[in-house]
């Protein structure tokens, strides 16, 4: 094939793809034409241009018909010039398209389209503002019939119930004249054709029935309330407090009773003076006032009724405790004289017993100031009460130290007796150590072991002469006997080391005697361990040389020797 017809073909192709390319361009513009077209024409045969002609001639005045002439505009600015725009646009994107000027075309299908927005998001509102300004008289009068059937129901019950609703019978004929006032200003509207202030006076007098119907509900509940249970019960505490006065009774001082009904008298005051206003609001701010200023005075009543009978118990009971505190202070002052004559004592019974003494004075103070201000009708039960419960947890408390005062003093003996008891054990202790040192049979005892065994035996003896005389120092005698007590323990512990090194010693000599052969110089080792062993009974240094040259011929083997001989110790 030559060169020229392979260009030639190549032309060809080119051509072919221009035209396909551009076609296929073409066919899709032609397409979005006659859609955005379709839309534009459904919106022709959708657009109420008679409506808007009938609402045009309409008699109508005033708000209603400034509205009316902005929406016939509207329609007739769509049809007159919106949808002939959309057409102009659409004609100048089709002579695009076919001159093969796509971005043109573009341009004014977008404008076309956009025009097509603004047109339907006006339209369906003022379609309705059409169909609603052609019904708004009906509408109205429609609706102005309901409110009327309301209103002649309220206006018959107000009057032939007008005593349920007290002092507000004033304010809700004033308001009922303000409605009928509305009325005459609906007609007035509506035969000037000014339907749709007519309509703002329609939705105003919808809001104030349902107004006027919540207050013809709410008010003579509101009167019942007062009448029959805020006022009945008024009556109540006026007289519960009179009782309780003629039987004696009194207030606390930081309670002023006729105070506080003055208040509530004045709540109830202030709760009428707001159902004349009609102010529901206020009138139930001030019923949740009423009635926990009620539930204040009733409960203050039942305050000093419940007093009354528990300062009357407590009285009795305290009378008794204060008999038997005295006692057992009496008791308890004989058993301080008695134990300090035998005693030094030093945990501050004496101070501690004065304080006892006069915090019980003080309770017998309480009880006895309390009774006289009763009998003087000078004090409020619930004060009383208040100040007995307080004396009968303080003397609780006082019974509390005395008993444990009691037991301090107690313990001085079953201590001693415990104390001298110690000394026989641990006497007897000392006696057992040195039978089982002896029992070893060992060449002597070390200078300091010795030196700890008679120091510890001097403190036993100190001890027993602190308690032999005629009035112990408790607090010496008690260190001292602590002090015994840990030297018997150390000495314990020191018999148990002196003699387990001693055997031990013994027993690494033999093991390490077997290595003599290969190691000659664990003779000398064997023969200075025994010169400290048997001259300066030096236990601990001997094991040590022993132990160290065994471990060092035969390491572990002194860990061996050991554990035999802890194990030998134990069965035995």
């Amino acid at each position: 094939m030559t060169n020229e017809v392979v260009i030639t073909l190549a032309i060809i192709l080119l051509a072919v793809s221009i035209y396909l390319g551009t076609y296929y361009i073409k066919k899709k513009h032609y397409n979005e034409i006659d859609e955005i077209d379709k839309e534009k024409k459904k919106i022709q045969t959708t657009l109420p241009v008679t409506k808007a002609e009938k609402l045009g001639k309409m008699s109508i005045t005033g708000q209603s018909k400034i509205l009316a002439d902005q929406t016939v505009n509207k329609i007739n600015d769509i049809e007159a010039a919106a949808l002939p725009e959309i057409e102009s646009f659409l004609f100048e994107a089709e002579e695009a398209t076919d001159r093969y000027r796509f971005g043109q075309a573009t341009d004014k299908q977008d404008k076309a389209k956009e025009a097509l927005k603004l047109i339907n998001e006006t339209l369906e509102q003022t379609i309705l503002t059409i169909d609603e300004l052609l019904q708004r008289e009906e509408a109205n009068l429609k609706k102005i019939d309901s409110i009327k059937k309301r209103y002649h129901k309220l206006r018959k019950e107000l009057l032939a119930s007008s005593f349920s609703f007290g002092e507000s019978i004033d304010s809700l004929e004033d308001k009922l004249g303000e409605i009928e006032s509305d009325f005459t200003s609906f007609s007035d509207l509506t035969a000037s054709g000014d339907h749709e202030e007519a309509k703002k006076v329609v939705n105003r007098l919808e809001k104030e029935m349902d107004e006027m119907e919540k207050l013809m509900s709410k008010i003579p509940e509101y009167h019942s309330i007062i009448k029959k249970d805020y006022l009945t019960q008024l009556e109540e505490i006026n007289e519960g407090y009179e009782t309780l006065r003629n039987q004696d009774y009194i207030f606390p001082e930081s309670f002023d009773f006729n105070e506080e009904v003055n208040l509530l008298t004045n709540q109830i005051g202030e709760l009428k003076e707001s159902l004349k206003q009609l102010n529901l609001e206020s009138a139930d701010d001030m019923t949740a006032l009423i009635e926990k200023q009620i539930d204040k005075l009733y409960d203050s009543m039942e305050t000093e009724i419940e007093a009354k009978a528990e300062t009357t118990k407590l009285l009795q009971q305290l009378r008794k405790i204060v008999l038997y505190l005295q006692n057992q202070d009496k008791e308890l002052g004989f058993e301080i004289d008695r134990i300090s004559q035998s005693y030094k004592l030093y945990q501050n019974e004496e101070q501690n017993y004065k304080k006892i003494q006069s915090s019980i004075a003080q309770v017998k103070s309480i009880v006895q100031a309390v009774e006289k201000n009763l009998s003087d009708n000078q004090l409020a039960y619930s004060d009383a009460s208040q100040s007995l419960d307080a004396a009968f947890k303080q003397a609780e408390e006082l019974s509390a130290s005395l008993q444990s005062l009691s037991e301090k003093l107690q313990s001085y003996r079953s201590q001693e007796k415990e104390i001298k008891n110690d000394i026989d054990e641990m006497e007897l202790a000392l006696r057992e150590m040195k039978r089982y040192v002896e029992g070893k049979h060992l060449p002597g005892l070390p200078k300091d072991y010795l030196q700890f065994f008679f120091y510890t035996t001097d403190h036993l003896e100190i001890l027993a002469k602190e308690l032999s005389r005629p009035k112990l120092d408790f607090e010496e005698v008690l260190s001292l006997h602590q002090m015994c007590e840990e030297d018997i323990e150390k000495l314990a512990d020191r018999t148990d080391e002196l003699v387990d090194h001693a055997l031990l010693t013994e027993l690494t000599s033999q093991r390490l005697y077997r290595h003599r052969e290969e190691h000659p110089e664990v003779v000398e080792t064997i023969r200075y361990s025994e010169n400290l062993f048997l001259e300066d009974f030096d236990y601990d240094t001997s094991l040590k040389m022993v132990r160290e040259k065994l471990e060092s011929i035969e390491p572990g083997s002194y860990q061996e020797v050991l554990s035999q001989y802890q194990k030998d110790k134990t069965y035995n």
